[in-house]
Parts: C-alpha cells; structure tokens; sequence
C-alpha cells in the first residue's frame, strides 16, 4: 500500500492533468505531458506493491487515505472530485496495465462530463466511456472515511464518559453545511435565495448553543467539507454567532446575524471554479475577477424577497475596512455596521487559524499578533471583545496541560491563557484561573486527531504536514509567500492580504 504522502502527490498530479485539460484542449502536448508524469509516478508504486495495484480513494468531497481525509490535494482536486462524483465513483485503482494513453483516456473523459455538466448528459453507455480506460478501475463510493479515529466506538464512548455530547451538536451544524452548500448552488445557477433557510439554521445554532459553544466549535474544526466555501462559512458563522452571544446581544438579533455570515462568500457561487480554486498565486485578470465577489454576494441577495440587512451589509461589506480602505469601492449609501465589522473579523480570524494549502494553521496567539498589527484593518473595539470571547485557547478546542494531563476548553476564563479546561477521562472542570490551580496551566494545543492518539495511549507516530500541530507565534513573514501580491520586498500581513484582496479565496 502507498503512503499518504505517495496518495497527496498522485491525486495532485492527475488533478492538474484534468485541470489543464479542461482549461486547455485536452489533446495538447502540456496535456499529454502531465499523464504521462503521472504514469511514470504510478508505475514504482504498482510494482512495489504486494497487491500489484495502487487505489486512489475519496468520499463526499474530498481525497482520503486508510479513511484519513488529504485537505491540501482535495483543495487542489476540486475539478477530478466533481468527476467522479458525477461517475459515482469513491476512486480509482491503477493495475499494471495502465498506460500513458489509458490516463491520458480518462483525463479526456473526465473533460467531456465535466464541460457537460455530468455523465448523464454524454448519452452513452457507461461500459462504452470506461473501456478505453485500460488498468483504470473507477470504485464504488464508499462510506468508509473517518477523520483518524476520532469517530470510532471507543472515542465516542472516551467522550461520553468526560460528558460531551457531540450528537446533540451534529444536527445544527449539518443545518448550516446545507444551507451554505444549497445557497451556493442557487446562486451558481442563477436563482435567487431563501434567506429563512439561513434565519432556520441559526435559530437551531442559537438554541444548541445555549448550552455552550464548544460542542459545535469542536465540530467546525473537522474537515468534512468543501474547505473554501463550506466549511469556511460555517465557521465563520459559529464564530459570529458565539462572539455576538457573549456581547450580549438579543437572540432576534444574534439569529439574523448568523445568517448574514453563513451567505457572506455567497458571491463566490459567481466565480469560474478554475479562478476560485486555482492552486498558485491569481494574476492580475483572476485578482480582478476574484475582487468582484462582494458585489456579486449583494446582488444575488437584493434577488431574494428576504433579504436583512445583516446579510447584505456581510456579503458586501466584509472585504472592506474600517479606516474605509479595502474594496469593493466605497458608495456614498454604504455604512459599516458593527456587525459587517464583527463578521469582517471572524472572516480572518478563521483564515488564520485554520489550515491552508500554503501553510499550517496559525495559533491564536499568532492570529491576534497579525490581526493587531495593522490598526486600520478592523474596528478596534470589537476585535478587543472578539479576543476576549476567543482567549487564547478557544472553546471547543483540545489542549494538553504542562502536568501531561488533556483536556478540552470549555469556556475562555478571566485571563486569555487560562480557560476552564475539561479534563479527560473523568471529566471534571478545571478553573485554571482559581488561585489554587496557579501552578497549572496550558502547555500547548492540539488537533483532534493527536489528541486522540495521546488520548488512546497509542505509540508516538510522526506527524504529515496536515497533522502538524498548529504554528504557536513562530511563523515567518515568508510563509505568506504564494498567498498574493506584495509590495517590493516587503510581504503584506494578512491583514492587508485580506484588505486589498491579494487573495481573498482564502477567507
């Protein structure tokens, strides 16, 4: 069996294959090149196998490997995944007899249902479309997928016993994953929204999460959805809503909010996929048609006879800054409202803290350290109320203690580095900011899956690049690199990148 690495690598190089294909004619040399890359990858991996094959897997909308989700190639493979979901397909398996023409065969094929909007519509047999795919096998699809373990019996019986109840948490998420996925379509296609999906989903967010957050911000981290438009949205909204529930504000308008923040990006719906998930930097044209996303947001939303102005000032204003720089131009009739300027925050914050196919995810401590440093960015009233609703380890987020002991944040506490931490197995509070536990205190955080692995006791394993543990304030300004544009030599923080749109698909 290949590594996951080996699995990243040749999802990756078939992706570009069908990307280049799609965007250019499929019988060019450029494409003809690329499969022919991806036969010589295959082939040592088919003959170092006991098994005399290679699979290449996926499910819903994303590439896996041994039921471990690949975020960065999945990013990269949006185009190959709308394929084979269209095929019905859960992967391929290469044999030995595979051939540079047989790749070649099925980049072609993934073109023609691709530029036809599906299978369905070739009119063909589907046993006539695959036999020129020698050594090619299309797979069943398959519900065999877990991020690591953290979905098995004996993690779920590990969370149960410290009393966190995660069921009760999955239907309001999964109301907003398809509010946004349905939004998104609509607005793709040209028809107008129903804003009271949105309005439905918060209130179900509003009254989970009256019982706390950290269930559903535990939820958002996992990677079970199309990372740039999904899942982006529905943490943007779960922050929005969480940090607007702390300020204190009504439920009518927490609820109106929270829609406003799930359609904020609905204008992406709008963007040719091959600019909003081109895997290098934009160039000047893709810049400009990125920039219009806004605008396009707004006017999709003004199409709908429900429209708030929670929504509309979110999805046109929160590329814009509060010093009045950033874009779409400034319009006489436009007024940043406190809440555009909330979910403007919220918008970078969760780029920042999660992960990128240019980086890992940034602490929050990092996040803060860049969303602070240009003062003109944000207003800075509420980035201070954000910070202190975030903290420094955030609800829902698991953390290992300097004694060894893990634990899962509960709530942020008095001061930003000490929350009420859930401590594992038994599941009792601990109150780090209580005189009595002064000499406790939060050693690092950590991502699901390895908390799982410390959790189970299992062996140290090293980490892939997508395990690693979050950056904790060590990044380097040369880690912006490849996200956008920069000015002489000095890189922009991600506060302007947001700004100016350098590259806004990222948030």
């Amino acid at each position: 069996m290949i590594t996951r690495q080996a699995a990243a690598k040749l999802w990756t190089m078939l992706s570009a294959a069908v990307d280049t294909a799609v965007s250019e004619d499929p019988r060019s040399a450029k494409v003809l090149e690329r499969c022919s890359k991806v036969y010589n990858e295959i082939m040592p991996a088919i003959g170092n196998s006991a098994t005399g094959k290679v699979e290449l897997t996926m499910h819903m909308s994303l590439f896996v490997h041994n039921g471990r989700t690949m975020a960065d190639a999945s990013i990269r493979g949006r185009t190959t995944i709308a394929f084979l979901r269209g095929m019905r397909s859960g992967g391929l398996r290469f044999t030995a007899a595979v051939t540079p023409e047989s790749i070649h065969a099925f980049v072609c094929l993934a073109c023609q249902v691709i530029e036809n909007g599906g299978f369905d519509t070739l009119r063909i047999p589907r046993q006539v479309a695959l036999e020129p795919l020698v050594g090619i096998v299309l797979l069943a699809p398959s519900d065999d997928v877990r991020w690591e373990c953290v979905t098995d019996i004996w993690t779920s019986s590990a969370y149960s016993t410290a009393g966190i109840d995660l069921l009760s948490a999955e239907p309001a998420k999964l109301d907003v994953v398809t509010a946004v996925e349905d939004a998104m379509s609509l607005a793709e296609s040209g028809n107008s929204l129903d804003l009271a999906v949105a309005r439905t989903a918060s209130e179900g967010i509003y009254s989970v999460a009256s019982q706390g957050f950290d269930n559903l911000l535990q939820l958002a981290e996992r990677p079970e959805f199309d990372v740039f438009t999904v899942q982006h949205s529905l943490r943007v909204s779960l922050l929005a809503s969480y940090v607007a529930s702390f300020m204190g504000m009504s439920e009518e308008a927490v609820v109106e909010l929270t829609a406003g923040a799930m359609f904020h990006d609905v204008g992406k719906g709008r963007i040719p996929e091959a600019v909003l998930y081109k895997p290098g930097r934009l160039d000047d044209d893709e810049r400009r048609i990125m920039h219009a996303h806004p605008e396009l947001g707004a006017e999709i939303l003004l199409e709908s006879d429900s429209v708030s102005p929670y929504a509309l000032g979110a999805a046109w204003g929160h590329h814009m800054r509060h010093d009045g720089r950033g874009y779409p131009a400034p319009r006489s009739w436009y007024r940043a409202s406190r809440s555009t300027s909330l979910i403007q925050i919220c918008d970078v914050f969760e780029a920042l803290t999660s992960r990128r196919p240019y980086k890992a995810p940034y602490s929050p401590a990092r996040a803060y350290q860049i969303l602070y440093s240009d003062p003109g960015a944000f207003d800075p009233g509420l980035l201070a109320v954000f910070t202190r609703a975030m903290g420094m380890y955030p609800p829902g987020r698991f953390v290992q203690l300097i004694d060894g002991r893990l634990g899962r944040v509960a709530k942020v506490g008095c001061q930003l580095d000490r929350p009420i931490v859930r401590l594992f197995p038994d599941g009792d509070l601990l109150v780090l900011d209580e005189p009595q536990y002064s000499q406790f205190a939060v050693k690092r955080l950590l991502e699901e899956p390895e908390f799982v692995r410390l959790l189970r006791n299992e062996p140290d394993a090293p980490l892939s690049a997508e395990e690693a543990p979050p950056l904790e304030g060590d990044a380097r300004d040369d880690e912006f690199e490849g996200l956008g544009a920069s000015h002489g030599d000095e890189t922009e923080s991600m506060a302007e990148l947001h700004a100016h749109g350098a590259d806004c698909r990222l948030c």
